[in-house]
């Protein structure tokens, strides 16, 4: 892997959360070769909205602070609020919008100079300089 350092999109998580082989694969690969992992607040609250939309909550709750607790959780600041309004008007301007969770997660990443690893290549390869690592 060329990444330094590498922040895990909710689509990874959740895959990892469910035991996909090749996501958990994925992830042990990554920290076996010391890449420091992160994820965003924004993606924890994405974890924790379908952890209370789920029938089986107290289960899921466990295993939703399990694995955050393994990662460094980058924070929406105030520089990464002003990248995320940025990439959304660069976008729109082109008519190629991306969700804005999506957004703010990609802005996190960048302004913590972070490879982003998702499944969702298609939503997140809209945004200039953005660094991509796609998971399986």
């Amino acid at each position: 892997m060329e990444a330094s350092s590498v922040c895990l999109d909710t689509s990874v998580l959740i895959d990892n959360l469910r035991a996909k082989k090749q996501t958990v694969e994925f992830i042990r690969k990554l920290e076996d070769s010391g890449i420091p992992l992160s994820t965003t607040t924004v993606n924890s609250f994405e974890l924790y909205y379908g952890v209370y939309r789920s029938k089986r909550r107290e289960k899921n709750l466990a295993a939703t602070r399990a694995i955050l607790t393994r990662l460094v959780i980058l924070d929406l600041t105030d520089e990464s609020s002003n990248e995320a309004g940025r990439i959304l008007a660069t976008l729109e301007e082109k008519g190629n919008l991306i969700g804005f969770r999506d957004a703010l997660v990609a802005a996190i990443a960048m302004t913590h100079k972070m490879t982003l690893a998702t499944r969702d290549t298609e939503h997140f390869s809209r945004v200039p300089d953005l660094k991509i690592l796609e998971a399986p």
